[in-house]
Parts: C-alpha cells; sequence; structure tokens
C-alpha cells in the first residue's frame, strides 16, 4: 500500500499556491488551475474510451480497486485531514441517482467525498488526469469518467450517454463545477454551469458538498514536508429542478442555489462574510462577474 506521506507538500509550494491563487483571484481568473496541465504522461482519450466497463475483467479490477482504495482513502482521511463529516442526514430521501459539487481544494478531496456519501461513485473530469500505468489505471476502473478538453463531439457524445446511463442507474456522479483546484482556498469560487446542465437534463438533484478546513500548526516530517489541514465535508440539502421553469432558467437556478449554499456555509463556519478581492474589467467572464457583484452586495 502506497505511503500517504508521499501527499504532502512543503512549506515553500504551499506559500506560493497561495501567491498564484491571489494574483488569479485579482484577475477574475477563478476557474484556471495553479499550474498549467499537460498530457505528458496521459492516455489519449478520444470516443473509444470505455466509459461503461461492462466486462468480466474491468468488474474484477473494480472490486479489487475499490478495496485498496478504501483502506487508502481511510487512511489519508484519518491520518493526513482528521476528515470529519456533518449533514449526511440530507442524503435521505434521494431516490435515484444524482450529481454531487463539491470546493475543489486539494488532490486528496475526493477521498473525502467517498468518506461522505460513500465510496463507490462515478467523478468527472478533464481527459489529462488519464494517467498511464497503475494510478490511471486504477482511476479508470474506480469510476473516472473523462470529459474532453478539446473539442471533440463524437467523445462528448458518448460522454453525455454514459453520464446519463449511471445516473438511471442510481449512482451519484461527482462533479467540480468550479472546475480547477486550488489547493486550501476556502473560499467558494464562481461556478461554471455544465454541471447544472447535466442535471437539468436528466432531471435529477445536485447535493452540494463544502469542505472547511482548520488551520493547524504545520507538522513536518525529515523530508521537510508539511501536513495538509484538518477537513470538514458539509453535506448540504439537495437542489432539484424546478417543474415551473424551462431548461435554462432552471441552470441558472440551480447553479445560483448552489453558490448560495456554499456561500451561506462558508460564512456560518469561518464567521466572515464571504468578499473577493478582484478588479472587474471587461474581459471579466460575465458568470464571474455576477457572483463578484452579488457577494459584494451584502
Amino acid at each position: 500500500m502506497l505511503d500517504v506521506n508521499i501527499l504532502k507538500s512543503n512549506q515553500q509550494d504551499f506559500e506560493n499556491s497561495l501567491q498564484i491563487q491571489q494574483k488569479l483571484e485579482k484577475a477574475g481568473r477563478f476557474n484556471e488551475d495553479e499550474v498549467e496541465n499537460t498530457f505528458d504522461g496521459c492516455e489519449p482519450v478520444d470516443e473509444n474510451f470505455d466509459y461503461l466497463k461492462r466486462g468480466f475483467v474491468a468488474r474484477i479490477k473494480h472490486w479489487f480497486y475499490m478495496r485498496a482504495l478504501k483502506i487508502y482513502g481511510r487512511r489519508i482521511n484519518r491520518g493526513l485531514t482528521n476528515l470529519q463529516v456533518v449533514g449526511r442526514e440530507n442524503l435521505r430521501g434521494i431516490k435515484g441517482g444524482y450529481i454531487v459539487t463539491c470546493n475543489h481544494i486539494s488532490k486528496v478531496d475526493s477521498f473525502a467525498v467517498r468518506e461522505a456519501i460513500g465510496y463507490d461513485f462515478k467523478f468527472v473530469a478533464a481527459d489529462f488526469n488519464n494517467w498511464k500505468g497503475i494510478l490511471g489505471d486504477i482511476a479508470r476502473n474506480t469510476g473516472y469518467l473523462p470529459i474532453s478538453s478539446k473539442l471533440n463531439l463524437a467523445m462528448m457524445r458518448k460522454f453525455n450517454q454514459a453520464l446519463t446511463y449511471f445516473l438511471r442507474q442510481g449512482k451519484p456522479v461527482l462533479i467540480y463545477p468550479e472546475q480547477a483546484l486550488w489547493f486550501e482556498y476556502k473560499k467558494p469560487r464562481p461556478l461554471k454551469n455544465g454541471t447544472f446542465h447535466y442535471a437539468v437534463k436528466n432531471n435529477c438533484p445536485v447535493v452540494p458538498l463544502f469542505i472547511t478546513i482548520k488551520d493547524k500548526e504545520a507538522r513536518f516530517d525529515e523530508q521537510g514536508r508539511t501536513n495538509f489541514g484538518d477537513y470538514t465535508v458539509h453535506i448540504l440539502p439537495p437542489i432539484y429542478p424546478r417543474a415551473d421553469l424551462d431548461n435554462r432558467a432552471n441552470i441558472e437556478y440551480m447553479m445560483d442555489a448552489n453558490f448560495t449554499a456554499w456561500r451561506n456555509c462558508y460564512e456560518q463556519t469561518y464567521g466572515v462574510p464571504l468578499t473577493y478581492d478582484t478588479e472587474i474589467t471587461d474581459e471579466t467572464d460575465p458568470i464571474v462577474k455576477k457572483y463578484v457583484e452579488l457577494v459584494a452586495q451584502k
């Protein structure tokens, strides 16, 4: 079993991350990753990608990898992030598949989600995460649904069909609507509307999860790496499409409701109002502009 300590970052990397986040927030580029992603070391993803994994070998791999993932995930959640989960009662009464949203704040936050809602779910991530080797094989056989980072209509058609298939089978599907990872950034960021397009299209609820972070004194190991903060996953009440709204209005409604739920959780947990240090320009993304102006009103 892999050593969870290899996931730690050094203090300088963490401080560099904070500086990059401040620059991106200032520019209103909330949906960009801190570092540039490449396809180095990745398998190509096209319309031939096996999204459904129905074969016998795939089922055996899924069973084996899920057992290992549970052991490894629990070591991360207990040993690195001291994970707490609140709000599981909000999952009661949900019938069928649903989309899970979560703020994307670390390379191990999917393990926090697994602990919160159950380990066996599907998760959407960009195709540059389709790694070669054992790590990629684990991801592909434990729920990875790659989405094209380029215009590949045939691949997107298969992705859409697979997403609908799994939701109809009653599976939860995790999508990060902020799109990008900002390490241990505490604020909710403006959302992209694609997540809510899929919820409306499939007439399923969205369950917002929000991870809050309690800072703790840095603990260094012999390599000079420091530990993560303490994480709490808040499972918030589900958001359902409204019968009285058309598709476009429903997407807007669900996205706004998700953002509001995250914002309220942030403000209640940290005891401070949500604010952004963003300079609005003519080039600012309209959705970013909308939410930056929204939080500035209060």
